[in-house]
Order: structure tokens, then sequence, then C-alpha cells
């Protein structure tokens, strides 16, 4: 069983006044109390960095995804581009457009450039 009456001290009646801890701390707790402090605040900030880390790799990984659709969709407009190339370069289809624009081949007395 404890003993009590060191905290105790009779005064005049039947009051009793406590010689207990003051409400300020005393000075062997102030470390403590500095340390629990700067480990609460370096709790708080690695919970707000992880939560923005999870917002910026969420946001990342949204504008990648949109980046990979826009990249396939510019792919299959440059095929469709090169073949409508193609089909125009054809010795035909030229001629053809010459012909309506009235133009003709040189004859064999004029100069001919590549």
């Amino acid at each position: 069983m404890r003993d009590y009456a060191k905290k105790y001290s009779s005064t005049s009646g039947n009051r009793q006044k406590v010689a207990g801890r003051r409400t300020g701390g005393s000075d062997r707790e102030r470390p403590f109390k500095i340390i629990g402090a700067i480990a609460v605040v370096a709790m708080l900030l690695g919970v707000v960095s992880s939560l923005w880390f999870g917002v910026a790799l969420r946001d990342g990984l949204g504008r990648l995804g949109k980046g990979q659709q826009e990249k396939a969709e510019l792919v299959a407009a440059n095929m469709a581009l090169a073949a409508e190339k193609d089909a125009l370069l054809q010795q035909e289809k030229i001629e053809a457009a010459a012909g309506e624009l009235g133009l003709y081949p040189p004859s064999a007395k004029q100069m001919r450039r590549p």
C-alpha cells in the first residue's frame, strides 16, 4: 500500500493541503513536452505530405492516360494522312488532275527535268 503521508500536510481544522505538482509542469518534464510537440508536428507533416503526394500521383496518372489516348489518336490520323498522300502521289491521279487543268506532257523536243 502506498504511503500518502508525504503528499498531504494537515492544516487547521479538517482541511488538508495537497503538495503535488504545479500546473505548469516541472523543468524535468519540459524536454519531453518539446519532443512530443516535435513528434506531433512531424507526424502531421508526414500525413499532409502523403495526402499531397497521393493527389499529385493521381493527377499525373490521369494526365499520362490522357496523353496516351491523344497519342493513339494522332498515330491513327498520321496513318490516314500517309495513306491519302500515297493515293494522291500515284502517276495516274496526277495525270488525270493535270488533264483537267489543261496541262499536257512535254514533247520530245522540250527539255524535261526530273
